[in-house]
């Protein structure tokens, strides 16, 4: 046995990694399509850990018709300590990434660190790519920003009088990074233009089958408000038992079902949430969400991530479910769990590529309706679409601190580095609809539970029991009702 472990660790060392000493072992028949899953990670690893040979093994064990969801970017946490140079680390190389996506902009000419702008005489043209340290609006209504890079710190000024580069700096926020371009004036900046990181448009996909992916979120089960006879009839209408012949033909195309975090209440979330719950025990709120989904039929794969209200940390990124505290759910046979955030691909085949879906349940989005007018004035918390376009704007699924509870760690896995084609959250229990920006799907999901106390203090409606729906080869959007 030592030595077939042997070689298999000298074929995957020869093969240019390196292999951590808690490494355990694969036969020599798992050895090569091992390599191969390496191989195609991205990022690649260099060092091979349990966790990759975990993860193999998971895949091995799951049938052949799973083989369409792929997990391509999820969160696992390190058990380490962390301390002050972690949160320096996260935010360089949020600024790295980030000025890399900036950095190759035609509207950033004459490109310089901020302490080079000190040196520069007035009246002259430069750009910088910076953090935003502060924002502020003047009594004359101008808005001054204060951008830092690695170098230096300056201040940039955008007057009210550009309309249209005026509109466009109200979205600027805290900690994101941005590049502008503008005229030197003494110690500050006059902006003449502002560039967010952004995504470009991308391709217009259609999968090959005509089948769809559906988008649901926020069941709460355990609480006294969710909604049990909503939920059983969606199941049933996947089940093909409910709804007129033509949306039972739309039912048997459903082959992807997303659930996008907070599937119970929880415990101890929010004072005094025990008044509210029907299920005061985390583990019976799993089995009960368990034994609902137990009826999504197995040709359904069903990916889901955490939310705000599950069993985890609250600080994000969130890592998959415990298996002990949800285990029933995790041993569905048609379930993919996922951190939140995740990238996730469904749908490849010979010839298409499939789709990258991004999940994300939304914690931060709460902020953002609060602080930016702009974003309020559009429409707030029933205008999720919107803010999810913001979101991708920035490149970033919360980049000002505070809006939501960040882990500090040396990556910033919240940035969006790889541009979905779907684009997934909930969490804001409004308006349930789909939006489309720059060819990138911005679905969401509705909840399944009915107005809490604390919603009707601040005059918050929600819109349950609804399930957008995506057609892969054609592109077309349905909205179902199950209230």
């Amino acid at each position: 046995m030592i030595d077939v472990i042997s070689k298999s660790i000298k074929r995957i060392i020869e093969s240019g990694y390196l292999v951590e000493p808690a490494f355990s072992s694969l036969t020599e028949a798992d050895v090569a399509s091992f390599i191969d899953y390496i191989s195609a990670l991205e990022p690649r690893p260099l060092v091979i850990k349990s966790k990759h040979y975990r993860n193999f093994l998971n895949l091995q064990k799951v049938p052949a018709k799973r083989a369409m969801v792929n997990p391509i970017k999820v969160y696992e946490p390190e058990n380490k300590m962390r301390d002050m140079m972690d949160w320096i680390a996260l935010y360089n190389n949020r600024y790295d990434r980030l000025k890399e996506l900036l950095q190759n902009r035609c509207e950033l000419k004459n490109l310089i660190s901020i302490s080079r702008t000190l040196k520069i005489p007035s009246r002259e043209s430069i750009s910088i790519i910076g953090m935003v340290k502060s924002v502020q609006r003047t009594k004359r209504g101008n808005i001054i920003t204060e951008i830092e890079d690695k170098s230096s710190v300056v201040k940039v000024i955008f007057m009210a009088s550009k309309q249209e580069l005026y509109d466009k700096a109200c979205e600027i926020v805290e900690d994101e990074v941005i590049g502008i371009s503008g005229v030197k004036s003494s110690d500050v900046i006059f902006a003449d233009n502002l560039t967010f990181p952004d995504i470009p448009e991308i391709e217009t996909k259609r999968g090959p089958d005509d089948v769809y992916a559906a988008f649901i979120a926020d069941t709460h089960i355990g609480s006294k408000m969710f909604l049990p006879k909503p939920l059983s009839k969606f199941l049933d209408w996947l089940n093909c038992k409910v709804g007129n012949p033509k949306q039972k033909e739309v039912a048997s195309k459903v082959k992807y079902l997303f659930v996008t975090g907070d599937l119970v209440d929880g415990v101890g979330v929010y004072p005094n949430q025990e008044k509210e719950l029907a299920v005061k025990d985390i583990y019976e709120q799993y089995e009960m969400f368990a034994e609902f989904f137990s009826r999504v039929p197995e040709s359904i794969d069903v990916i889901i991530c955490p939310g705000n209200h599950d069993a985890l940390i609250l600080a994000e990124p969130q890592h998959a479910l415990y298996r002990d505290i949800a285990r029933s759910v995790c041993n569905l046979p048609n379930v993919t769990m996922v951190s939140n955030p995740a990238y996730v691909n469904i749908h490849a085949v010979d010839g298409f590529p499939g789709f990258d879906v991004l999940m994300y349940h939304g914690y931060s989005m709460d902020h953002y309706v609060a602080n930016v007018e702009k974003l309020r004035l559009a429409g707030g918390y029933n205008r999720g679409d919107l803010i999810m376009s913001f979101l991708l704007r920035k490149r970033h699924l919360a980049p000002t601190y505070g809006s939501t509870r960040a882990a500090p760690m040396q990556e910033d896995f919240l940035l969006i580095d790889k541009v979905p084609d779907i684009f997934t959250t909930a969490h804001l229990h409004s308006k349930t609809l789909v939006g489309i920006y720059r060819n990138v799907v911005n679905v969401v999901s509705s909840c399944w539970q009915s107005q809490t106390l604390f919603q009707e203090k601040l005059g918050h409606y929600p819109d349950p029991a609804k399930v957008p729906l995506f057609n892969l080869k054609t592109r077309e959007i349905k909205m179902l009702t199950f209230i």
